[in-house]
């Protein structure tokens, strides 16, 4: 990724509204509220609109260019310890890891939330108790994907923000 490298408006909506999204259900709505019900579809609809658009653009934001891979996310980041430097455009193999970690986890929240609602699982506590998880889950992810985003700026001197931004 150079100093130069925005991501496009489709992933910088997505990401954004999902990140708010996520936060405003975890932090605000009240667990099984219509707000946080209606919430969780607009996140789940983001993330489908990400991934469609991840199979058709032929930008950095492919999905097919940053397939999760634990050997090379391990190369990558002996290369950013040893060398302080980042040579990826897009998603690093490190943060590829993470942004399908996150995908998987917030749309597993999702689903289990839903599935609350249904008359199959209406009032199982294990779905309950599932669904409270994946949302730790995630936001244990979150956390170290922002802290990651942090010391990767500071370590090579790029600002990662700044692509994600207008």
């Amino acid at each position: 990724m150079t100093s130069e490298f925005k991501w496009d408006w489709v992933v910088k909506a997505t990401h954004w509204t999902v990140a708010g999204l996520f936060f405003t259900n975890f932090f605000i709505t009240s667990p099984g509220s219509d707000t946080h019900e209606l919430t969780g579809y607009i996140v789940i609809a983001a993330i489908v609109i990400r991934l469609l658009w991840g199979l058709v653009t032929t930008s950095p934001a492919r999905l097919s260019r940053f397939a999760p891979s634990v050997p090379s996310a391990i190369e990558h980041l002996k290369e950013v310890l040893h060398e302080k430097r980042d040579s990826h455009v897009g998603h690093n193999p490190a943060g590829a890891i993470m942004i399908w970690a996150m995908w998987t986890l917030i749309l597993g929240t999702a689903i289990s939330g839903w599935s609350m609602e249904t008359d199959m699982f209406w009032g199982v506590g294990w779905v309950e108790e599932v669904h409270e998880t994946l949302a730790n889950l995630t936001m244990l992810a979150v956390t170290i994907h922002v802290s990651a985003i942090i010391v990767m700026t500071k370590l090579v001197k790029k600002n990662y923000l700044k692509s994600m931004l207008p």
